[in-house]
């Protein structure tokens, strides 16, 4: 996991132009336990660039990947 997330934040942070911190300090894996909570992990997902201010609407990301079956926002 360090691996990745070291070589995915250089690369990002290159991108952005911007140095620092890019992932946060701690992975957390757990079993979804119902559709609720699945839905509510996918929602937060696709919200994160919205929330960062890179787009307006989670669908203009051009990195998002979402089965119409999920995509519920």
């Amino acid at each position: 996991m360090r691996f990745i997330k070291g070589a995915t934040a250089r690369e990002a942070n290159k991108k952005l132009r911007r140095t620092g911190a890019f992932w946060h300090h701690e992975s957390y894996d757990h079993i979804v336990r119902d559709d609720a909570e699945k839905l509510r992990i996918i929602s937060y997902i696709l919200e994160n660039p919205l929330n960062a201010g890179s787009v307006k609407d989670w669908h203009d990301w051009k990195w998002t990947y979402c089965n119409s079956k999920y995509c519920v926002i």
